[in-house]
């Protein structure tokens, strides 16, 4: 009886001595639900594609407007695109133009996606505590693959649930003192490689998305012109 009561507590004190998983998710989609009640958010991206390094800007005057900016390094000019409620307009070279209304409702749901982020959206994060990012305290969060398996095959217990080193992870990274997001990257595990993907977040007080002086389609059925559903917020 000594023997096996010698032996429970053997296991209870390598149990206790392990590693322990904590799902700290709840904490990462409470930093994005945060950010989709700020009335003015922008995010700034610096992405690695096939065709060579693109920034990106999105600007969010919130409900319904939104300003996208995207230069590539090969490119002379950014391209803009503006949401004003639910009509749209891009550029072609200097001259703007307003999108047809399939088109434009895309990018609207693009722009709804991009700001009212959900549980569902964000996946499952464990933490890893404080770190030092660009001079500043951040609490960071390392997203978690739904689909791995566990050594007996079976779909793996939360403490089973880790990257391999040469899995591309993702990362969040929250502000303490305000509780919202402040980057996201996405790249190898190594910190000193350069992500793929890097998102900065910050809120600005206040911005003027307006649409652009051009003129307007001919009147759609069933959607409102700019300055009705898109008025600017009070």
């Amino acid at each position: 009886m000594r023997r096996i009561l010698t032996g429970a507590a053997c296991a209870v004190v390598a149990l206790a001595a392990s590693p322990a998983f904590a799902d700290c998710s709840a904490e990462v989609v409470k930093a994005f639900e945060a950010q989709s009640a700020k009335k003015f958010v922008r995010k700034e991206t610096d992405m690695l594609t096939e065709n060579g390094p693109v920034k990106m800007t999105l600007e969010f005057q919130i409900p319904d407007r939104m300003r996208q900016t995207i230069k590539a390094l090969t490119d002379e000019k950014a391209t803009q695109t503006i949401v004003v409620g639910l009509r749209a307009w891009t550029q072609d070279g200097d001259e703007w133009f307003e999108l047809p209304p399939q088109a434009a409702e895309q990018v609207v749901d693009f722009m709804k996606k991009s700001v009212a982020l959900s549980g569902d959206d964000m996946g499952r994060f464990e933490c890893l505590g404080s770190e030092p990012v660009d001079g500043k305290q951040l609490r960071a969060y390392r997203g978690l693959a739904e689909e791995a398996k566990g050594p007996d095959g079976k779909p793996a217990k939360a403490g089973e649930l880790q990257n391999t080193p040469n899995e591309a992870v993702r990362m969040v990274f929250v502000d303490p003192e305000t509780g919202l997001p402040a980057r996201t990257t996405y790249g190898r595990k190594d910190p000193s490689t350069k992500p793929i993907y890097k998102e900065v977040y910050s809120f600005p007080e206040s911005l003027a998305i307006e649409p652009p002086a051009v003129k307007p389609m001919a009147p759609i059925p069933g959607v409102p012109a700019p300055g009705v559903e898109g008025k600017k917020p009070e």
